[in-house]
């Protein structure tokens, strides 16, 4: 009889009270920054490398002006000189109701493990930059599973 694999789906999410404003170039300034263990017990999560597979991004952009396209780049260090996920680009769909508010989703599906930028903790640096405006980097969601 066959094993039965079980997955653990996870999230998490992050909107900051004063939300990034991005522009067309990466900066250290603008980025969101995920616990990947927050949502571990405590004793998975005490000082734990995050290791999962990550599989989909989402962003929410305001105030988006003539922001089109949002780049994305997932990295294990704070600096963004350990890329795990390369510039992703995606298109910004704006709201149906408030065309100001405008979201992106990203596939990923690759498994993740922080060795490069040791030792790790568990977080996780969510970069973006537009192609033109300055919206602000609202909200993302990194899911992933274990």
């Amino acid at each position: 009889m066959p094993t039965r694999i079980t997955h653990f789906l996870h999230d998490s999410i992050q909107a900051p009270a004063v939300p990034p404003v991005l522009g067309t170039a990466f900066d250290v300034a603008d980025v969101h920054v995920h616990d990947m263990n927050e949502v571990l017990a405590p004793l998975m999560a005490a000082k734990r490398n995050f290791r999962g597979v990550v599989g989909g991004i989402h962003v929410r952009l305001t105030n988006i002006g003539a922001a089109t396209k949002v780049t994305i780049r997932l990295c294990a260090d704070p600096n963004g000189d350990f890329v795990l996920v390369p510039d992703t680009e995606a298109t910004i769909v704006p709201g149906i109701t408030t065309t100001t508010s405008a979201c992106a989703a990203f596939r990923v599906d690759l498994p993740l493990f922080q060795i490069l930028g040791g030792p790790g903790n568990g977080l996780l640096y969510l970069f973006a930059k537009v192609d033109g405006g300055t919206p602000n980097f609202a909200q993302s969601c990194i899911t992933w599973k274990e």
